[in-house]
């Protein structure tokens, strides 16, 4: 799983968490006619308007999807 930063027109941003097969057809999504990009992330459904996406940021390392308090 791979944390995948979005920055939007006007100064929004959307944080996703994806696999790497959901990155990769993200990333291959924007060398075609720049229209809406279905994407499935660990946080839901999302319905992406590849015009409106002013960078994509694909964070090293693998996402740590671990919450909460305690040892190892």
């Amino acid at each position: 799983m791979r944390r995948v930063e979005l920055g939007l027109e006007g100064g929004g941003m959307l944080l996703l968490t994806m696999d790497d097969d959901a990155v990769t057809a993200l990333q291959g999504a924007f060398g075609g006619d720049r229209g809406v990009h279905a994407a499935t992330t660990d946080e839901g459904d999302h319905a992406v308007d590849l015009a409106k996406v002013t960078y994509v940021r694909v964070l090293p390392g693998e996402a740590n999807t671990r919450l909460g308090f305690g040892g190892s």
